[in-house]
């Protein structure tokens, strides 16, 4: 200890700058340790624990706040009960229209997670109906999901929403989630499948017949995502649907020669 009073000898002066740096040292550390944030797995269970908290409470709004927390909280953990804990929560909350707004940013959540694997696996039960039209357009939105997130277990089911989906743009968006599976081992077979399905919905002509208005309205509709879909399931810039088709019928002993890479 330094003495105190007019008795304080020059070592003692010499030793009280070194103190007071050492104190100033301190000080920060202290502040720091009260204030750290708790490790990425306590971060996890009490969020957890907070979106159930406020789904039981029925809290729309709440449980929106708390979807967006997921995806950071998710990247840190490296713990795979705790992850599939929040992916289940978030897919949980996709599938429950009873809380809208929390749905749409459950469903920004998952994709911003970037985990397609797992999030098909919570998701997929909640896949829209083909033959149902949505007037909100929740089943465009969770399909365009989809396809950000691409996972190849989704691709069958895109296909058929494609091929089969009442309302027009939701056939349309599942066509485009398709174009980004550019990096898929079975892509050439979704070239295949859209080439066959796109080619039956071309509108077909006669000198005793004319196509029927609802082919027409599908066609006009749905062609112009097919072609940017095969465009980026490519890298080529071709655009016309037709012209797409010709290319893969000249191509069909060798199809990889369509993809740029």
């Amino acid at each position: 200890m330094i003495a105190e009073g007019p008795h304080m000898n020059v070592r003692h002066l010499l030793l009280l700058p070194a103190l007071i740096a050492a104190v100033a040292l301190l000080a920060p550390r202290a502040v720091l340790a009260e204030d750290a944030p708790a490790d990425a797995a306590t971060e996890a269970k009490a969020l957890i624990a907070q979106i159930d908290a406020a789904e039981t409470a029925k809290d729309d709004g709440a449980m929106s706040e708390l979807m967006k927390k997921v995806p950071a909280v998710y990247k840190q953990v490296t713990d795979s009960g705790l992850k599939g804990s929040m992916m289940k929560a978030l897919g949980r909350t996709v599938r429950n229209a009873k809380f809208p707004g929390a749905r749409k940013a459950a469903l920004d959540a998952v994709v911003e997670t970037g985990d397609g694997k797992e999030a098909w696996k919570t998701i997929q039960g909640g896949y829209p109906a083909d033959d149902v039209e949505d007037p909100e357009r929740f089943n465009v939105e969770f399909v365009k999901a989809v396809g950000a997130l691409h996972p190849d277990a989704a691709i069958d089911r895109l296909l058929e929403t494609f091929k089969k989906a009442k309302q027009l743009d939701l056939a349309s968006e599942a066509v485009l989630a398709l174009g980004n599976y550019k990096s898929s081992k079975r892509r050439e077979y979704i070239l295949l499948e859209i080439t066959k399905a796109g080619k039956n919905m071309v509108p077909s002509r006669s000198a005793s017949k004319n196509p029927s208005p609802e082919t027409t309205a599908r066609w006009g509709g749905v062609s112009p995502a097919i072609g940017k879909a095969l465009d980026t399931l490519t890298g080529e810039k071709v655009g016309d649907p037709l012209e797409w088709f010709k290319r893969v019928d000249e191509a069909k002993k060798n199809l990889k020669s369509l993809f740029r890479d």
